[in-house]
């Protein structure tokens, strides 16, 4: 079986990483009742950090390297897409090489960091217009922070939601 390749910001990864470490976390608070029981409660989900290592290959190895190191220099979210995983917004924090370089191959390590979702719903906002053909429910689910499944139940007139054309009108809320 064949991964889709990692995205982020539009640029395709030729080779998906070697090692990938997804960090989420959510934040708990343990109250103490006067009785000495503990109960804590979870006051939300903290943003995920993204880090890896790959190899990049072939005579360009290292034009590819200056287009990450391009998108880590603008500094600007965009969605991170990993092979089967939900994408997430987030930015590029850090990109450096390691290991000796050798012909036609680049050995490099990346961290991203989620950030919050650049789009938000309006109170009155009820669809959703794709802004490129490759969007996905779930993208959008993670952008207006829904479900997929209600996006799902909401739009029965697009059958892959994986995969939705350029232009398509998706229901929200």
């Amino acid at each position: 079986m064949r991964l889709a390749p990692m995205r982020f910001s539009g640029v395709s990864m030729r080779h998906n990483p070697e090692k990938l470490s997804i960090t989420g976390k959510n934040r708990v608070q343990e109250l103490l009742s006067p009785c000495c029981e503990a109960d804590s409660r979870v006051l939300g989900r903290e943003l995920c950090r993204v880090a890896g290592e790959g190899v990049l290959f072939g005579a360009d190895c290292i034009e590819q390297y200056h287009v990450l190191e391009k998108l880590r220099q603008n500094q600007t979210p965009a969605k991170l897409a990993l092979p089967k995983m939900q994408p997430l917004y987030a930015c590029l924090k850090e990109l450096s090489l390691f290991a000796e370089p050798q012909d036609d191959v680049l050995h490099y390590r990346f961290v991203f960091v989620e950030t919050r979702s650049p789009r938000k719903a309006l109170q009155t906002e009820c669809f959703y217009l794709t802004e490129s053909s490759g969007e996905s429910l779930w993208d959008i689910a993670y952008a207006y922070g829904r479900a997929v499944e209600v996006l799902t139940a909401l739009n029965p007139q697009i059958p892959m939601i994986d995969d939705i054309d350029q232009g398509v009108r998706v229901r929200v809320c």
